[in-house]
């Protein structure tokens, strides 16, 4: 027989027994829902795996097929990956080499719209982004040489298109003085001329002459685009040939057309006689606009190391604001005698120096009206 003690320590083991089996029990059960859990991850991944090479395979063929050049650069600037149209642009060889070594090597030069350009002319658009710092870049680099002649053509076609419309529109103006030159110049052998009426038709063809010299300018300077040569020109050399161009046309009206001192060495890079025809036609402008005894002040106001403003104001009625932004489209004109080609002239030539023409005016109070272009070179103090 078990005594007390012993039957008290049977129970306890039973008790112990069975916490142990029910312990066991839901650990089984742990166990059998922890492998299918991990079963169900395992599809999950599987999937995902399959997902994810199905993506990488889509990406690998569309950057196969992309006409882009996509470049990969490690935190060194070192070219790790390409995409055969990169290869085509490049050489198979930029693979490894540094990105600005092999730039200096398939490349002739970047215009001011940061563009690549070739040796054989073709125009390359070029754009980068950060992947992480410690990772590198991605480039994307694509040919936009035919798109750029395209924009060209256009541009072309709608001065030519403008060009139409300005014969219709100049036709009328042209025929006035043409009209009055033939006339002055038939009456000039007639024997009953004396010698001072005969000087006085000899100025009046003339001033009919020149002006169609003018209109012929402006009509060519428009329809090519406003830039011809391509050279450096001193800033202080340019004003002296405008300053002689508009003098006979100062003194016959009576104006004043003043050239302020400015800072020497500055000097812009384009066609020389292209800028004398803008800055002529500011300054005529201003005083056909004011009259007899205009006041036109001519300032050179240099920005910064790359831009400088070329100035024209005068003493005029001023523009109100709604007509300022028209002062610069072809044919606008608030003048009788105005072709309204002048200051659209003036524009294309800016444009195509890679600057823009700009105009300021209080009603009133004159306007300025201004030319700003980018420096070539910037000498110091002479």
């Amino acid at each position: 027989m078990l005594n007390e003690v012993e039957k008290n320590r049977l129970v306890e083991l039973e008790q112990a027994f069975e916490l142990f089996n029910e312990t066991s029990l839901q650990l089984t059960h742990a166990y059998e829902a922890l492998q299918q859990q991990v079963s169900d991850l395992q599809m999950q991944l599987a999937k995902s795996d399959r997902e994810k090479r199905k993506v990488a395979d889509r990406l690998s063929r569309l950057l196969n097929l992309l006409p882009a050049g996509v470049i990969v650069l490690n935190h060194k600037d070192e070219i790790v990956e390409m995409n055969p149209s990169a290869e085509v642009i490049l050489g198979a060889d930029a693979q490894g080499r540094n990105w600005d070594v092999v730039v200096m090597n398939a490349f002739l030069t970047r215009n001011d719209a940061g563009e690549l350009i070739t040796h054989d002319e073709k125009v390359f658009q070029y754009s980068e982004t950060d992947l992480d710092q410690a990772l590198g870049k991605i480039l994307l680099i694509q040919d936009v040489t035919s798109a750029r002649h395209l924009q060209d053509h256009v541009n072309r076609h709608q001065r030519l298109n403008s060009m139409g419309e300005m014969a219709a529109s100049l036709a009328h103006q042209i025929r006035t003085p043409l009209a009055s030159a033939l006339l002055y110049v038939s009456q000039m052998n007639s024997d009953q001329l004396d010698d001072s009426k005969r000087e006085k038709f000899v100025g009046k063809a003339l001033h009919s002459l020149r002006h169609l010299e003018g209109l012929v300018k402006d009509m060519l300077q428009y329809a090519k685009g406003g830039k011809g040569s391509e050279q450096k020109v001193e800033l202080r050399h340019l004003l002296e040939l405008v300053k002689q161009t508009v003098e006979p046309q100062a003194k016959l009206s009576g104006s004043e057309v003043l050239f302020d001192p400015f800072v020497p060495g500055l000097a812009v890079c384009g066609d020389q006689d292209g800028l004398v025809t803008a800055l002529q036609n500011l300054i005529g402008n201003a005083i056909d606009v004011v009259g007899k005894e205009a006041r036109v002040q001519v300032t050179v106001n240099k920005l910064d190391d790359e831009k400088v403003d070329i100035v024209v104001s005068d003493n005029g009625p001023g523009i109100p604001a709604e007509k300022l932004e028209k002062v610069f489209e072809p044919f606008y004109t608030s003048r009788a005698k105005g072709t309204g080609l002048g200051l659209a002239v003036v524009r294309a030539i800016a444009e195509a120096h890679n600057g823009q023409a700009w105009v300021k005016s209080i009603p009133g109070y004159g306007s300025k009206f201004g030319i700003r272009l980018p420096l070539a070179e910037v000498k110091g103090m002479e």
